[in-house]
């Protein structure tokens, strides 16, 4: 069975709230730096949108409502089904998740994960993944 994963696109004013992953070689140096869409693995019946909210809020202690869907995708370098969802902040505090991403310091065994904001119009200056997310709400947003 192929691995599912729900991911929200949050708009804060004109900024999109991302994770930043640092991953590291063994020696310390930075080995990928790569920005990408909170959300996380559909577990047991979860709906794509239902795995989507609790993730968000694990890792950004945020509620969040789906507006819509905004790209489906197969992930072929992770060999899993993506949906990626436009979404509002409902509540929560940002920044006060308590995902084990957040919490894990091994970061030479699991990297660096750090909620960022870009501006819309910064995009092209980073690297957003996947690639075709990140055209997407550069063309359509």
């Amino acid at each position: 069975m192929i691995p599912k994963t729900g991911r929200a696109i949050i708009f804060n004013n004109n900024n999109i709230i991302f994770i930043k992953r640092t991953k590291y070689n063994e020696d310390g140096s930075i080995k990928k730096e790569y920005y990408t869409f909170p959300g996380g693995h559909l577990e047991g019946n979860e709906s794509y949108e239902e795995a989507t909210i609790r993730e968000v809020y694990e890792e950004l202690g945020i509620d969040v409502d789906i507006v819509r869907e905004l790209v489906y995708l197969h992930n072929k370098d992770l060999n899993r089904d993506e949906k990626f969802f436009l979404a509002n902040i409902m509540g929560g505090k940002l920044g006060t998740g308590n995902g084990p991403e957040f919490k894990n310091i091994d970061y030479l065994k699991y990297g660096k994960y750090e909620i960022v904001q870009i501006d819309k119009k910064d995009l092209n200056d980073y690297n957003i993944l996947p690639i075709e997310v990140k055209k997407k709400i550069i063309d359509e947003l």
